[in-house]
C-alpha cells in the first residue's frame, strides 16, 4: 500500500512493510520501536497511522484529537519536518532518541523531557553470552542449578512450528489474568500477531521444552547491522533459572552475528527495571518527549 503525502494519514497496513524496511535500512535505528514488526504488531494498541513528508515516513499514534508523533523515519534534515508538524498540530513527539533530541536543545520555544520508562537497555552481546566475572555470579549459578535439575530441549522456531508457542502464551496469560490487565491484554495481542506472521517478518526465535511442553520462548530480530532486539522473552516463573537459561541459550545460538543486544524498555515497572539492571547494561538508550513550551 502506498503511503499518502502528509497531512493525509493512513492506518498502518502490512503492505507498507517494504517502504518501512527500506527506510529503516538507511536509518540504522537505535530505538527498539523501529522495526516494522514492532509497529505492525502493536498497531491496534497504539492506533498507528503513516504519512510521507520530505523523504520521511511520519508515524502518528492515536486519532487526530489524541495524536502524538514518533520520530520521523528517514535520513534527511529532520528539524524542519519536526517543527512543521509541531506547528501544524500543536501535539508532541515521543520516543525521540538522544541524538535527535539534541537537535532541539537550544530551541527556547520547545520543551524536552527525559522519558526514563521508555528508554532501552543495550548490552554487549558477549557479556550476556559468556557471563564472565563476579557481577554475573548469580546468573551463572541460576543457569547451572536449572540445568542440573531439568532435562530440557532447545528448539529453533520457524514458520512451520511457531504456532506451537500460542498455547504457551495462553497458559502464561491465564495465570496472570491478561484479559483483565490492559497492558498484558495488548501485549498478548501483539505476541499473537508476531507468532502468526513469524515467517513473514523474518523473526528469529526459539523455545525450551521440558517433557515435550514449551516452558519458555524468545523471539528477536535485527534492529540494525550491529544490534539484535528482543521482542519476546517469557518463561514459566515456577522454574527457577529458566528465564536466564532461555536468554543465554538463545544468544549463544542465534546472536553470533551481533555486537549488541537491545532488551527494550522497563515501562517503569520496578521488578522489570531491577531484572534488566542485574544484567549490567552497556548503555541506556535515552528517549525524550518534545513539545511546544
Amino acid at each position: 500500500m502506498y503511503i499518502k503525502p502528509y497531512p493525509e494519514f493512513t492506518k498502518l497496513d502490512k503492505e507498507m512493510k517494504a517502504q518501512f524496511d527500506a527506510s529503516f535500512l538507511k536509518l540504522e535505528p537505535v530505538i527498539s520501536e523501529f522495526t516494522f514488526t514492532n509497529l505492525y504488531c502493536w498497531r491496534e494498541s497504539y492506533k498507528f497511522y503513516a504519512a510521507a513528508l520530505n523523504d520521511f515516513i511520519i508515524l502518528r499514534s492515536g486519532e487526530e484529537q489524541t495524536a502524538q508523533f514518533f520520530p520521523p523515519i528517514g535520513i534527511a534534515d529532520i528539524k524542519p519536518v519536526v517543527l512543521r508538524i509541531l506547528n501544524d498540530t500543536k501535539k508532541r513527539f515521543v520516543r525521540l532518541p538522544e541524538e535527535t533530541a539534541a537537535i532541539f536543545k537550544e530551541e527556547n520555544s520547545l520543551k524536552l523531557e527525559f522519558d526514563r520508562d521508555n528508554s532501552d537497555y543495550l548490552y554487549k552481546a558477549k557479556d550476556l553470552e559468556l557471563l564472565k566475572g563476579r557481577k554475573y555470579d548469580a546468573k551463572r549459578n541460576l543457569i547451572k542449578k536449572f540445568k542440573s535439575t531439568y532435562e530440557h530441549e532447545y528448539i529453533k522456531l520457524n514458520s512451520s512450528n511457531a504456532a506451537e508457542c500460542l498455547d504457551f502464551e495462553e497458559r502464561w496469560c491465564v495465570a496472570r489474568n491478561c484479559d483483565k490487565v490492559e497492558g498484558l491484554k495488548k501485549e498478548k495481542q501483539a505476541i499473537r500477531e508476531m507468532i502468526g506472521n513469524f515467517g513473514y517478518f523474518n523473526l528469529i526465535g526459539a523455545v525450551i521444552k521440558i517433557k515435550k511442553n514449551i516452558c519458555a520462548i524468545a523471539v528477536a530480530e535485527k534492529l540494525n547491522s550491529a544490534t539484535l532486539v528482543m521482542h519476546i522473552l517469557k518463561a514459566n516463573p515456577d522454574m527457577r533459572g529458566l528465564y536466564q537459561v532461555m536468554l543465554n541459550d538463545f544468544l549463544l545460538n542465534e546472536a553470533q552475528a551481533f555486537e549488541y543486544i537491545n532488551l527494550e524498555q522497563d515501562l517503569g515497572v520496578p521488578g522489570l527495571r531491577q531484572a534488566k539492571s542485574t544484567y549490567n547494561p552497556f548503555k541506556i538508550i535515552k528517549k525524550y518527549t518534545l513539545s511546544q513550551a
